[in-house]
């Protein structure tokens, strides 16, 4: 123990910011984890083969599992809580991935660390050592990749709080270091375990009773920044996610929070835009907000974040549907979501429920500017989403005078780099109710076709 704390030490001292890097978390994690758990629990498959087998045959049997399934156990017992943290996933196949990689490592860094040494010295004999050690690299990453591509071998997960991560090594440490002395403290609090698993059932009960559809729409505006990610859930329960943001972490997140504990799928993902601040989130969550077919508007190859974003649709063989002026995606119950058109950046979307309407003119650009000022069905939204966080050519005065929003909601950074939302835009809005991102966090307008109910994160 002392031994690994020096270390770390040393290395901390010649590079202060390794302490915040994942590889290192990991390696001291593991190492810690092996140092304190390995030994453990050979010992006790040593036990448990004895009551099978004779002595001598269960220590070599524990000498054969230990040295390669039960050291990986042990090291991740310690790791677990930080491939969560970090990775937003669990893998179901990294015990047998390791049992079939371990063998070949330490002949592989024995012939590479002698390859470089030699190499030093005289570069020819290095390279023939370094040809040595080629088939075990190759076999070492080639098994990884092998079981990196077995259907569902891990497990994507919700956000983990940092505290949550805490408190676990907390535990995890009191038991071991301190576990002679829990004894008499198991023993009474044995009893309440039960009341425990009551608690947390009942939890995750009410969770999954406040995300069934309540017959209401409702629209959460997530607070990602320049750009935006917008929630809808139709009054029978369908979830459409309109762009996402520029952060995978903070859009997985969003939608761990708002969708439904035991169903984290999504009816439709809607492209309204190509900007790349409004989806280099998204691809990243894919997988896990596993969207049943996508709405795409706007240039397929405008920017990284479009081609990345079809390329992990085509992976995951979703359905795509091209928007077009005047397509209406139905939501159940007589909502719907209207393209009211399209064009090259995008698409101006319009969500409709009874006397409710939400203008979405995420894809408006100059040329579409002047046909929506004077559309006249499209006056007294209800709620009017500003478009391109503020930025006053896309919101003169004009078109804000024309829609007569009864709420414009703002997506916008704080400390926006670019200045938005533009001065004149909030001069524009002056006698309007305004409600803005980088001010009051998420935004959740909730309606039952006649009347708003407005939740935001902070007031």
């Amino acid at each position: 123990m002392n031994s690994l704390a020096f270390a770390a030490a040393i290395l901390a001292i010649a590079t202060p910011t390794i302490i915040w890097d994942v590889s290192f978390q990991l390696s001291f994690a593991a190492t810690l984890g092996i140092m304190l758990y390995a030994q453990p629990l050979t010992q006790w498959f040593t036990q448990l083969a004895e009551r099978f087998t004779g002595q001598a045959t269960a220590r070599r049997l524990a000498g054969l599992v230990g040295g390669y399934l039960l050291v990986t156990l042990a090291a991740q017992i310690t790791t677990l809580p930080l491939m969560a943290y970090y990775f937003k996933r669990v893998s179901l196949t990294s015990l047998l991935a390791n049992l079939l990689i371990l063998p070949a490592q330490p002949a592989l860094m024995i012939l590479a660390g002698v390859s470089i040494l030699a190499g030093l010295v005289f570069h020819p004999f290095g390279q023939l050592l370094a040809w040595a050690a080629w088939p075990l690299a190759t076999y070492s990453i080639r098994l990884v990749e092998s079981f990196s591509g077995v259907p569902h071998g891990s497990i994507a997960i919700a956000s983990v709080a940092l505290p949550l991560i805490l408190v676990f090594y907390i535990f995890l440490f009191v038991i071991t270091f301190f576990h002679n002395r829990l004894g008499p403290f198991t023993k009474r609090s044995l009893p309440a375990l039960p009341l425990a698993v009551l608690i947390v059932t009942t939890l995750l009960v009410w969770k999954a009773a406040f995300s069934a559809p309540d017959g209401r729409v409702h629209v959460t505006i997530f607070d990602v920044g320049t750009g935006e990610g917008v929630l809808v859930r139709s009054p029978t329960g369908r979830e459409i996610l309109i762009n996402g943001g520029a952060s995978t972490i903070e859009l997985s997140a969003d939608l761990g929070r708002r969708l439904p504990a035991f169903n984290r799928s999504l009816d439709w993902l809607v492209v309204a835009d190509s900007d790349d601040e409004d989806l280099r989130g998204i691809s990243g969550n894919l997988e896990r907000f596993h969207p049943a077919q996508v709405l795409w508007s706007g240039n397929a190859d405008a920017t990284r974040s479009t081609n990345d974003l079809q390329a992990a649709i085509s992976s995951l063989s979703i359905p795509i549907l091209s928007a077009q002026s005047g397509l209406a995606l139905d939501l159940g119950s007589g909502a719907c979501l209207k393209v009211s058109s399209a064009n090259a950046r995008g698409a101006i979307l319009l969500l409709e429920w009874k006397d409710f309407r939400m203008l979405l003119p995420m894809g408006l650009d100059l040329s579409a500017l002047e046909s929506l000022s004077t559309d006249v069905s499209m006056r007294n939204a209800s709620a009017l989403l500003l478009p391109e966080s503020g930025y006053a050519p896309l919101n003169p005065p004009e078109l804000i005078a024309s829609l007569h929003p009864q709420l414009a909601v703002l997506s916008v950074g704080a400390g926006d780099k670019s200045g938005l939302p533009s001065p004149e835009t909030i001069e524009a809005l002056r006698g309007y109710n305004l409600l803005r991102t980088d001010q009051n966090g998420w935004i959740e307008i909730t309606t039952d076709g006649q009347q708003m109910w407005i939740e935001v994160e902070r007031k």
